[in-house]
């Protein structure tokens, strides 16, 4: 199963969700549990449609970004060549 943070929605989403579907409905009284248990059910499903798709698809669900290495360092002769004095050069 996947790791849950990538498969659970969190509580803002769901109260946000909750809050939609009491407007959509012109705001009863008295049903926000009713609310609340359908927008985790909805996101839920959500959630699962896409995780199953992306491992359908052979994307992962976990974001790992790559370590690129540098070719060339910064260097300090580039504020030069526009010039601009380098703080070295200023303080000389």
């Amino acid at each position: 199963m996947p790791d849950d943070k990538h498969t659970n929605p969190s509580e803002e989403e769901i109260r946000i969700r909750s809050y939609l579907i009491w407007e959509r409905e012109g705001r009863p009284e008295g049903k926000s549990e009713e609310h609340w248990l359908r927008a985790k059910a909805e996101l839920d499903a959500e959630f699962e449609a896409k995780w199953r798709a992306a491992s359908l698809e052979g994307e992962s669900t976990t974001f790992v970004l790559p370590l690129l290495p540098i070719s060339t360092p910064p260097s300090r002769s580039v504020a030069e060549k526009i010039g601009t004095e380098t703080p070295r050069a200023a303080a000389g």
